[in-house]
């Protein structure tokens, strides 16, 4: 079906208009996709709710330094995770099926393919990344005022702050992600690739170089973008400011993106 909107077009003259139909068609009809965006979901609001909940009835000094937004806005780390795998399975589902042959023959221009797959692409995990923000502060807050623990609003200092950039960061990984996946074409070393920036290479960090841990990906999210209530050590380990840090982000998926896209316009499918 995907293939077919490309076919239908005008010969020689589709526009970007007919790959983002067929690029949008693709996503729809792939299982895999909504299987992990209804997972991610569930699995975001699940941890929200828990995490949340555990933060209830504490004596007072347990809520010194207490960041009721940070706190609400934990189970968006599964979506980081789930963003990665999902990131990756956009691309090297088309090359592990084969499908990519006939999106190139359908669609030789592979600059305007890739640009259009990726603008595709960051729609959907923005507006995807954004609502579960927003839903995970608003399930958030309701469990922390409800059971009379600390709580915030959007007018809050920070909050509305830390919760679009929340979304905004973890399509960001996604897009690292993707990049990955133009880059290996195998959904289990694009993962790979992806497990071993976020999770495995901070855990290395620190036995290296313990004050650049705040310059990855992880470190930025939790204390940076996340955070309205600055609880880090100061001087060389203080966490980057948000803005510096959802820059680096972008730094890091556009090295990404922009390798993977060297290589998917030279080689061979």
């Amino acid at each position: 079906m995907s293939t077919e909107i490309l076919l239908n077009a005008p010969r020689g003259h589709y526009r970007i208009k007919h790959v983002a139909r067929s690029e949008i068609a693709k996503i729809i009809t792939l299982r895999s996709s909504a299987i992990t965006l209804g997972l991610t979901f569930a699995a975001c609001l699940l941890v929200t709710g828990l995490v949340s909940h555990s933060a209830l009835h504490h004596d007072p000094g347990y809520y010194a330094g207490f960041d009721p937004t940070a706190e609400s806005l934990t189970g968006m780390i599964t979506v980081a995770l789930a963003g990665g795998v999902m990131g990756a399975l956009l691309i090297t589902s088309e090359y592990s099926s084969g499908t990519i042959r006939s999106t190139l023959a359908a669609a030789p221009k592979r600059p305007l393919l890739l640009a259009t797959k990726v603008g595709v692409t960051t729609v959907l995990m923005v507006v995807f990344c954004e609502v579960l923000s927003f839903a995970s502060f608003f399930l958030g807050q309701a469990i922390l005022s409800g059971g009379g623990a600390p709580s915030a609003t959007l007018a809050s200092s920070g909050s509305a702050r830390a919760v679009v950039m929340t979304g905004l960061f973890i399509a960001l990984i996604a897009l690292m992600s993707f990049g990955f996946g133009l880059i290996f074409r195998s959904t289990a070393a694009a993962i790979a690739a992806f497990v071993g920036v976020i999770f495995v290479l901070p855990l290395v960090m620190h036995g290296i170089s313990e004050s650049d841990v705040h310059y990855l990906p992880t470190n930025i999210l939790i204390n940076a973008i996340m955070s309205t209530v600055n609880q880090g050590p100061g001087g060389q380990f203080a966490p980057v400011s948000p803005t510096v840090g959802l820059v680096l982000m972008t730094v890091y998926a556009a090295i990404a993106l922009a390798v993977g896209a060297a290589l998917f316009v030279r080689r061979d499918a």
